[in-house]
């Protein structure tokens, strides 16, 4: 699957600024399978980046501030992809480059993801909003 191919490739594409303390849950993935509201109930499979930036507010010093890259592929109703309840992978947040890859392999067997490598969607969105 080429949007899976996509975003593996940017899970692992290292972005300046985000918090760098171990164990810190600085940077992360998860992928989300269902039919929510908010997308008019829609077969949908969503792949999420968080990352956490400190603040730049010096009130708030040693805080940060979590913001989630999302694209989010539609797919029509099918037979197939009904038997799939809401249900995601969790948050992985892998430390170093052979944690990355153990993660985005089991994110890969992920069943609604397998599922929908096999239908094409039939629209998207991508958004970049604060998650706080």
């Amino acid at each position: 699957m080429a949007a899976w191919a996509a975003f593996a490739e940017f899970a692992q594409t290292n972005i300046a600024g985000i918090d760098t303390r171990p164990d810190s849950d600085s940077d992360g993935f998860i992928l989300q399978w269902g039919r929510w509201s908010w997308n008019d109930h829609r077969p949908s499979m969503s792949f999420t980046r968080q990352v956490a930036v400190p603040c730049e507010n010096d009130q708030f010093e040693g805080l940060v501030e979590l913001w989630q890259i999302e694209l989010v592929l539609f797919y029509e109703d099918s037979v197939a992809l009904s038997s799939y309840s809401d249900q995601d992978t969790g948050f992985y947040f892998p430390n170093g480059d052979e944690e990355w890859q153990v993660a985005l392999m089991e994110g890969q067997d992920f069943p609604p993801l397998q599922a929908v490598a096999k239908t094409a969607p039939v629209s998207s969105s991508l958004t970049l909003e604060h998650a706080d």
